[in-house]
């Protein structure tokens, strides 16, 4: 049988990683709708391997 206060811990470390996540989500797309941020500011993530 599990400990009902590890499950406890574990739980809340979920919530709580959930919850940030959903805030950070938040907070970067209001501030790319209001012109803060500019995702695509022409810089290629990766860029391709060359042929040799």
């Amino acid at each position: 049988m599990a400990d009902r206060n590890a499950l406890g811990m574990i739980g809340l470390l979920f919530g709580a990683t959930t919850l940030f996540v959903m805030m950070m989500g938040a907070v970067v797309v209001a501030d790319h709708l209001s012109g803060k941020l500019h995702l695509d500011d022409g810089l290629a993530v990766a860029q391709p391997l060359t042929e040799r």
